[in-house]
């Protein structure tokens, strides 16, 4: 990312070689002699520099950003050079030379190793010591020179051009400039350096010490941190959401509490005089309140605090039955099935509801981060995956239920469109070259899974308690199709993990934090009467792990976490090579294939 400064990586060597090429050709022109550049360093042609015949850097590595660097600002690091005939030899310099070449440059500054003229092993142990003992800028580092040149007055198009990055790694570096030091620190306990992109979702949660450690937490898994982002996003979105209905609640009269008072019942259990009770037709009652389940912020579930003393009677509840004039009476029984209920008190949750409404939350949060990983990576690739052709094929050839409801009509769904945008138009894609027409295949493909998992019956895929036929796409289906995703670098999420391994879904990992009854904005806190304690929730918290704990490398972080590609092959290793069921995703396809 630094401008012209040595550490630009992945590259076309072949601009390189061409630049090296007119160099040796001795493309010369007039010659020019040593002279000042900038506080006095010589510059010395282009045309009079050779690069050394025994370069030892096999890769130049002229990617885009570096090329649009030195085209802005020229090269400002010095080549090392020494006197070679009627020129100079190159000894340090080489990926600077071919930029200047590349943009025609017609002079770089040099600083000249007279003593190396003669001193040939002197050359190669110059090559080796200025490059081994080179210490790059970090990620946060390099944020904070272009935060500085952006509060010094650089606008964002300047700082574009002058370092070669796109709009959003500027808008992302301009972010992780801004990070407290406490942010700060808590990055450093990854034990690694974070990516800009990782740096810039500690900004966007910036003073928020939960989120922040739930991110580091995911860092120094291994995770990009990405979904744990959008979890945390969704529950702002329904912490504000609630706090809304909870204030309207409270202006409409109602006592708003953390769980139902001790003599409370439910209003849905209710009657006056015979008519069932509502939140319309209690609003006379003093007695009348609500409270949240914490899985369920934006349902508030309405009470009367003692329907006896106010009048009320259990719908489900025959009333006591005279013995005689005696008045003694028989206790009130149920009738079977009366009580939706039966043998539970009334108010308490269901813990698999409870599961159920988080996998769901979490099923939605996954296609949100999945398919911006499909719009902003896969699909504007310029060639296909290797493994992309495999998995096309047995695709086309089995025809899983989502293909084959599907692919008639893939790219006529709006999902097809927000994918792809607008490169992926039939005359367009015609003209692509061969190594990324595979990709358009892929496309129509993706489509038929996204429309069928992101549709409100998709929610039933990752379930286990459902028949197969009450999804829109089978457990199995969706599983090949994880796998597939992760074997080409797609992170999955415990619930996309849950899927492709086969595996019940039991919420989320420990330590992620991510379903924690805590409330860290407060949300849900109300005065009121005391509350009972649930019987029916779990009140224990995920506590995630401190900064500072995770492992000294991101390699060994990474090999502690949970392989999740790795497990995605593992049951397939043992098939005979070449099989289509070998392929990272392709657990089942032979039974599929028959």
């Amino acid at each position: 990312m630094t401008a012209v400064i040595q550490g630009a990586t992945a590259g076309e060597a072949s601009v390189g070689e061409a630049a090296e090429r007119s160099v040796l050709d001795g493309e010369a022109g007039a010659a020019a002699l040593p002279g000042p550049f900038g506080g006095g360093r010589p510059v010395i042609a282009v045309a009079l520099l050779a690069a050394h015949p025994g370069n030892v850097r096999r890769d130049r590595a002229l990617d885009e950003e570096f090329i649009s660097s030195v085209r802005e600002l020229g090269v400002l690091t010095p080549l090392r050079v020494t006197p070679d005939g009627d020129g100079y030899r190159v000894i340090e310099g080489h990926r600077r030379l071919a930029a200047a070449i590349a943009v025609d440059l017609a002079e770089v500054p040099c600083d000249i190793a007279a003593d190396r003229a003669d001193d040939e092993a002197g050359q190669f142990l110059d090559m080796y010591a200025t490059n081994h003992h080179r210490k790059d800028l970090t990620a946060l580092e390099e944020a904070d020179a272009l935060f500085s040149a952006s509060a010094a007055g650089a606008s964002k198009t300047r700082i574009r051009k002058a370092t070669g990055l796109g709009r959003d790694a500027v808008t992302a570096a301009l972010a992780a400039g801004r990070l407290s030091e406490e942010t700060r620190d808590a990055a450093g306990g990854t034990g690694y350096d974070l990516t800009l992109e990782e740096l810039a979702l500690l900004a966007e949660f910036d003073g928020d010490e939960h989120a922040v450690g739930l991110l580091v937490a995911a860092f120094a898994r291994g995770g990009n941190g990405e979904y744990v982002a959008e979890a945390i996003r969704q529950k702002r979105r329904d912490a504000a959401a609630h706090a809304e209905i909870v204030a309207q609640l409270e202006a409409d009269g109602l006592t708003v509490t953390g769980g139902m008072p001790d003599l409370g019942i439910r209003l849905d259990l209710l009657q006056h005089d015979g008519q069932p009770l509502t939140p319309e037709t209690h609003t006379g009652c003093p007695g009348r309140g609500a409270f949240f389940y914490p899985y369920l912020p934006l349902d508030p579930v309405y009470y009367c605090d003692d329907p006896t003393s106010h009048g009320h009677q259990n719908r489900y509840q025959a009333p006591a039955l005279s013995l005689g004039d005696d008045d003694s009476s028989v206790p009130p029984q149920n009738g079977p099935g009366d009580s939706p209920a039966a043998g539970t008190q009334p108010h308490q949750p269901d813990p698999t509801r409870r599961l159920v409404i988080e996998g769901n939350k979490a099923w939605t949060v996954s296609g949100t981060i999945r398919q911006r990983w499909l719009a902003d990576k896969l699909f504007l690739r310029k060639s296909t995956p290797k493994e992309a052709m495999p998995f096309i094929a047995v695709q086309l050839l089995t025809r899983p239920g989502p293909v084959r409801d599907n692919l008639g009509n893939a790219t006529g769904y709006p999902v097809f469109s927000e994918l792809t945008g607008s490169g992926y138009k039939p005359d367009e894609v015609a003209a692509w070259p061969a190594a990324r027409l595979p990709l358009a295949l892929l496309a129509a493909i993706v489509t038929c899974y996204e429309e069928k998992l992101t549709a409100p019956i998709g929610k039933m895929t990752w379930r286990t308690d459902r028949p197969t036929e009450f999804s829109s796409c089978s457990r199995e289906d969706a599983g090949t199709y994880f796998r597939f995703l992760a074997s080409i670098g797609h992170e999955l999420s415990p619930i996309e993990q849950a899927v492709a391994d086969g595996a019940p879904y039991t919420g989320e990992q420990p330590g992620d934090g991510l379903n924690s009854d805590a409330d860290p904005d407060g949300a849900g806190e109300h005065s009121g009467p005391r509350i009972r304690e649930d019987p029916g929730h779990d009140h224990r918290r995920a506590v995630p792990r401190r900064p500072g704990t995770a492992s000294t490398s991101r390699a060994g972080a990474i090999a502690a976490a949970p392989a999740r590609c790795t497990r995605a092959r593992r049951a397939c290793r043992d098939l005979p090579v070449g099989h289509p069921a070998g392929m990272p995703w392709g657990r089942g396809v032979a039974v599929a294939a028959k």
